[in-house]
């Protein structure tokens, strides 16, 4: 199955459709259990394939009956010329083509991923009870419906003309969409494990369906009719499928929501893990630490022990900064800026003549806040992409404007280029769009390159 694309499936069941049409018609039998068992089985092939839940599945299979066979009647009205089986046959393609469709981009756009997945695949064990219920839901539902439509009960009545009587009353509708929302929110937390939820979820359908139907009839608020029992029967009929269709579509919204948040979350974790790594591998890089290593013993050799000292304790400083804060989300622009003069004082060692930094940061702007290690991870990129000489010294500049916080290089491209993957900035904009929704703003021209930080708040 993993084999055959959806559009073959879905184009494939299209057909089947017409075929079982055509072959009832032909045999002089109704194919309305035939018609809505293929529907079932085209959802269950998809949501399988896009690893839905059962729940969602289940959700899909009464929806997407429902909305079929009111888009059937209507589409059936569409092709109201040549031979009737013919009529039958189009409307029943066209619909059954449209249903998967849109059914399948709803999974393509939710569907959970990894580890998501599998749990999902793994609920289908576990919560079978609601593809039951919605099988034998659905097949209950559409031969009582049938038999309704095709009763006395309807003789004379037009049912979409009922159904849009009964969508007009707006209290009805209102109601069974908030009754449907607020017993989906509390059900995650009460129903969930609960063996009797398919029982619970069909009484309440029942439940309110029925308000809905009594509003409808007696025209509440605004009417106050008589009431009729026929004109009840029919109405129903009409706002049990009304229900249904709602539950199942405030049910599906309910499961993108959660979906969308979880993507949202995941995502983040990912990024943020991602940025650990990052900033550990900083901390044992192995190009760094070999450099300030051969810078230390250099001036162990030619200089003073306190020069050597002091090269020691910036150098541990800098691992210790980066170990304290490796758990940190933000840190203050006060503590960061500490820490990138303390990177730039080891690298000027190296450099003693071929690099001028300057720092213009407004007092005010020090309790600001953001990501760490990010000024480092920018001079270092500084570094590592251009050349550093005394006769042509590279400058930096850290500068800020009560808002941002932008680091500023000359370009001077080294002649034999560092191999560069672009993840040091494209993981520092993860960073700020998962912490505050936040863009870092990355300007190239042909003399220089910056980037500016948004200062944050807690």
């Amino acid at each position: 199955m993993r084999k055959i694309r959806i559009s073959w499936i879905i184009h494939g069941f299209a057909l089947l459709h017409v075929a079982a049409t055509i072959l009832c018609t032909l045999a002089g039998i109704g194919d309305s259990l035939v018609l809505t068992l293929l529907t079932m089985a085209l959802v269950v092939i998809i949501s399988l394939r896009r690893n839905l839940t059962v729940e969602i599945t289940a959700t899909a299979v009464v929806l997407v009956n429902i909305i079929g066979f009111i888009l059937g009647r209507a589409v059936y009205n569409i092709f109201a010329f040549g031979h009737p089986m013919l009529q039958h046959a189009l409307s029943t393609f066209c619909v059954t083509e449209f249903l998967g469709w849109v059914l399948d981009l709803f999974a393509r756009r939710f569907h959970p991923r990894g580890a998501a997945a599998y749990e999902m695949r793994q609920s289908w064990r576990k919560n079978l009870g609601w593809m039951i219920f919605a099988v034998l839901t659905v097949f209950a539902i559409r031969v009582y419906v049938d038999y309704i439509f095709n009763g006395s009960l309807f003789e004379g009545y037009d049912s979409i003309s009922l159904t849009l009587n009964f969508l007009d009353n707006s209290l009805s509708v209102v109601l069974m969409i908030a009754a449907s929302a607020y017993y989906i929110h509390i059900g995650k937390r009460i129903y969930i494990n609960t063996p009797g939820v398919v029982f619970f979820t069909l009484v309440f359908i029942l439940l309110v369906s029925t308000l809905g139907t009594l509003i409808v009839t007696f025209g509440i608020p605004f009417e106050f009719n008589h009431f009729s029992m026929e004109a009840f029967l029919r109405n129903s009929i009409i706002g049990l499928l009304a229900e249904m269709t709602i539950f199942s579509v405030v049910y599906m919204v309910a499961f993108a929501v959660r979906m969308q948040r979880e993507a949202s979350s995941q995502r983040e974790l990912r990024h943020h893990a991602e940025f650990r790594y990052m900033t550990l591998k900083n901390q044992v890089n192995p190009h760094f630490l070999f450099n300030s290593l051969n810078v230390l013993d250099s001036i162990v050799q030619d200089s003073s022990r306190e020069e050597a000292s002091g090269y020691i304790h910036k150098l541990a400083g800098i691992y210790r900064y980066m170990l304290q804060h490796e758990s940190h989300d933000l840190v203050r622009l006060r503590e960061e800026l500490d820490f990138a003069r303390m990177y730039i004082d080891l690298i000027k060692i190296r450099y003693p003549e071929g690099l001028e930094t300057s720092v213009r940061v407004a007092p005010e702007d020090l309790e600001g806040k953001i990501v760490p290690c990010t000024l480092e991870l920018l001079l270092e990129n500084a570094i590592k992409h251009n050349a550093v000489s005394p006769s042509a010294p590279l400058e930096i500049s850290l500068s800020s404007d009560g808002r941002n916080v932008t680091v500023r290089n000359i370009l001077r491209p080294k002649v034999s280029k560092p191999a560069s993957t672009g993840l040091g900035l494209q993981w520092i904009r993860n960073q700020y769009r998962d912490l505050a929704g936040a863009e870092i703003i990355v300007n190239k021209s042909p003399d220089s390159f910056e980037v500016t930080l948004p200062l944050l708040e807690d």
